[in-house]
């Protein structure tokens, strides 16, 4: 760990690149924007020792450097709460991002970003009201200018995922979730956030905590998906078997209800399957664990299709329903020690959507890796290094436009674990041919984000 000085000295620095933006945002609140995937990589990056202690500094009115949240435990309240049932999370991360090269535009383009987020989670099988039964809240917000460091690059991704322009407080989800079948079932229905469902990745699932830009964090084959009302099935009949089958409304808003547009008649839904394999590799140091999603996609949008002035007027102008096929794959490697999981992880995406016709991106890929605790003494800090690439159309690049070919982005993070409740992460990035045009001059970004849990 660093010693008192170090953190002193980052914690300036920190409050030099971020937190200048602090006050005006926690006045409204804030959390993590998604849950964590089901394998959490916040506890898998940390020896069970070293979690073990942050949460007994957390009881104490010690040190808050050593504290697992910066509030502590509220004077013992917070624990009370939580063996009753209810939990809170609180986070906020603030970003600063510059296109340093290239792009679509570097005069000005340096701006700060940033997301705050409460979770409330209600488990009232512990509080012994339900069996089985949870309720989930989760509220966000963002801040920062519309006219951010994405559209400087103009990328077809966002390089700093956050940076959604400002959006005081909007409800994200809220759902409820029942546990059946001796665990090995849950059915989760209401306001739901597909991206947390599906797709999942323990090494490149997060914005807040892995990699910054949006193809590093999700397959573009499947996403956007709408925020909204839905219902999921979660099965997991064998420790190395799992299915997941849903339905959620397909013309849901994000920042909307719902409820005209999914009980109205003719209401669409999108629907997904997907099947998860979990296996374990040996090694000396003990079990590799690894994660293998398959899935297919069913979007109900009606889309316009791709042709131009020449073609025959038999075509249809719009087609609806496509398909999407996508996998999602990460494995550890190669593990230090036995006590914990340090050591290298691996992880790959591939995406295709079906019809060719409607879609101008046909194919998505990416790959990369992760290594907890790369340096001496710095068990808890992670290195990240990915790659993306995403490929138009035949179609479109024949019919529209011929310069619209691919994009391709590289990306280096660094997460400093300057104490349990705070994260610094240096960011680097280079795209090239942002906005797929092979016209377009490469970009490089230098970014730079801080994350407090509260």
């Amino acid at each position: 760990m660093l010693n008192r000085d170090s953190h002193t000295v980052i914690l300036c620095m920190t409050a030099l690149a971020g937190w200048a933006c602090l006050p005006c945002c926690l006045v409204r609140a804030g959390d993590d924007p998604r849950p964590p995937p089901v394998s959490s990589s916040a506890a898998s990056l940390v020896s069970s020792s070293s979690v073990q202690a942050a949460e007994e500094n957390d009881r104490s009115p010690g040190d808050f450097w050593f504290h697992r949240r910066l509030t502590g435990d509220w004077g013992g309240a917070r624990t009370e709460l939580e063996e009753a049932g209810l939990s809170f999370a609180l986070h906020y991360n603030s970003y600063f991002g510059v296109n340093a090269h290239g792009g679509m535009d570097t005069n000005n383009a340096h701006r700060f970003s940033g997301s705050y987020d409460l979770i409330i989670t209600v488990d009232f099988d512990r509080m012994g009201v339900i069996p089985g039964g949870k309720l989930l809240a989760f509220a966000q917000g963002f801040y920062g200018d519309s006219r951010n460091v994405n559209t400087k690059v103009g990328a077809i991704g966002q390089p700093f995922d956050d940076a959604d322009g400002t959006r005081a407080i909007y409800v994200d989800q809220l759902w409820y979730q029942q546990t059946f079948w001796d665990g090995k079932a849950r059915l989760r229905l209401g306001r739901l956030d597909q991206q947390s469902i599906l797709d999942r990745n323990l090494y490149a699932n997060s914005e807040d905590k892995q990699f910054m830009n949006t193809y590093l964090d999700n397959n573009n084959a499947i996403i956007p998906l709408a925020i909204g009302n839905g219902a999921s099935l979660f099965l997991d009949p064998t420790d190395w078997l799992g299915f997941v089958i849903g339905v959620a409304d397909g013309e849901a808003r994000q920042f909307d209800t719902g409820l005209d547009t999914t009980f109205h008649d003719g209401g669409d839904l999108f629907g997904f399957f997907q099947t998860d394999f979990r296996i374990n590799l040996p090694s000396k140091n003990g079990k590799l664990p690894g994660n293998y999603r398959l899935g297919l996609l069913y979007d109900p949008g009606t889309k316009p299709v791709i042709m131009d002035e020449t073609d025959g007027g038999d075509l249809p102008n719009n087609e609806t329903g496509d398909v999407a096929f996508y996998l999602s794959f990460d494995q550890l490697v190669y593990r230090e020690g036995t006590g914990d999981l340090q050591g290298l992880g691996l992880f790959l995406r591939y995406g295709r959507r079906d019809d060719t016709r409607i879609n101008r991106i046909s194919n998505f890929w990416s790959f990369g890796m992760q290594y907890a605790g790369l340096l001496p003494t710095r068990d808890e800090d992670v290195l990240g290094l990915g790659m993306y690439s995403v490929h138009s159309s035949h179609r479109y690049r024949r019919e529209i436009d011929s310069a619209f070919v691919w994009e391709t982005g590289y990306e280096l993070y660094y997460r400093i674990q300057v104490a349990p409740w705070l994260q610094i992460t240096p960011d680097l990035q280079y795209i090239t041919n942002p906005g797929a045009l092979s016209s377009s001059d490469d970009a490089f970004i230098m970014g730079l984000r801080a994350r407090l849990t509260f």
